[in-house]
């Protein structure tokens, strides 16, 4: 009895490690499309397509290309230099991506260029590092990007189609008639100083007065700084913990923009609470009200200091609530004496 013991335990032994030692199969691939947004020598940034279930983790994905082939539209093997931003591509890879931002494909097989992105570049004449391009012409998703940003005042960079995309806005301080403008753009050792200048509106009519500037960076590399043609001292906010702003503002103060939740939209058991702030100390204070001011719950979240920083927090509603409407109030916290400033007040429906 005990050798029979014996003999079943060495068999299982050894079955579980063939099974542990046992390669994945080409069966276990799994494969979408995406689209190029960043190249460099052993990875790509890819934004997923749409209909794809990996867009459901991140919209932003790097794929580590160290171990994987490269092929053209024919089949032919390429190398990563003969992939360009805004290519259309079909990855295939184990199926398993790491869960941060952007997230992660660490093992990847095989990269085919579907669709090769237009080079259009010839039609473009840069003058002083920079292209102005013709705000009618642009592709949806950068006009989409402008008119997300409207509402907050900074600097970003975005890459579409192999172009760098520089976009400063003015929001709130539209209130001065004045506009951003880029002069000039210099190529140094290490950086790229983007010069701008404050354009008035005087003596032009509110249709051709523009209240942000859109640029194309002919350098695709260096890091870019912002610099005041007219006042050294001037700091040009940028956003931290976001790429870019791809999503539209539904609620706002000077200092505080909300992307989510919307006003008057309904909610179950939590408020998916998400934003940018540019406050004291970087916090952004909450209350959840009743319709008759009373407080169910309180909290903060952290934004940023001297630049836009993304927020985002699960705010949860206690089950026992009878009310059918609540206030999601928003704040900082003055540094003089603690009153409330930059309000913003977005009223929710309970779901039943």
């Amino acid at each position: 009895m005990k050798k029979l013991l014996s003999l079943v335990l060495c068999t299982l032994m050894t079955l579980s490690l063939l099974i542990g030692c046992t390669p994945a199969d080409d069966n276990e691939r799994v494969s979408f499309k995406a689209t190029v947004l960043e190249k460099k020598d052993a990875s790509l940034l890819v934004e997923p397509d749409k209909e794809s279930t990996e867009l459901n983790s991140s919209d932003r994905i790097i794929v580590s290309i160290t171990d994987s082939s490269l092929f053209n539209s024919q089949n032919d093997s390429i190398a990563i230099d003969d992939i360009k931003t805004g290519d259309l591509l079909v990855i295939s890879y184990n199926g398993l991506i790491a869960e941060s931002y952007p997230a992660q494909i660490n093992t990847c097989y095989e990269i085919q260029v579907i669709e090769s992105a237009p080079d259009d570049t010839a039609e473009m004449i840069f003058e002083k590092g920079f292209y102005r391009p013709n705000y009618n012409s642009l592709p949806k998703e950068i006009t989409e990007w402008v008119s997300y940003s409207q509402e907050v005042p900074c600097v970003q960079e975005k890459i579409h189609n192999g172009h760098r995309y520089f976009l400063i806005t003015e929001g709130a301080r539209l209130s001065e008639r004045t506009a951003a403008k880029v002069e000039d753009v210099i190529a140094q050792a290490d950086k790229l100083e983007i010069r701008i200048t404050s354009v008035s509106d005087e003596g032009k009519d509110s249709d051709s007065f523009s209240s942000f500037d859109l640029v194309i960076l002919e350098n695709n590399e260096l890091p870019f700084h912002c610099t005041d043609a007219d006042n050294p001292d001037e700091y040009f906010m940028g956003l931290i913990g976001l790429r870019e702003i791809d999503k539209k503002v539904v609620a706002a103060s000077e200092w505080i923009k909300i992307f989510s939740p919307q006003p008057h939209e309904k909610i179950g058991d939590t408020i998916l609470l998400t934003g940018l702030a540019n406050v004291f100390e970087g916090t952004v204070s909450y209350q959840l009200l009743t319709g008759d001011n009373e407080v169910l719950d309180s909290g903060f979240t952290t934004a940023a200091m001297g630049d836009w920083g993304y927020f985002e927090e699960n705010i949860l509603i206690p089950s026992d609530l009878n009310d059918e409407t609540l206030t999601l109030q928003l704040y900082s916290e003055s540094m003089k004496d603690g009153s409330k400033m930059f309000v913003v007040d977005i009223p929710l429906l309970l779901a039943n």
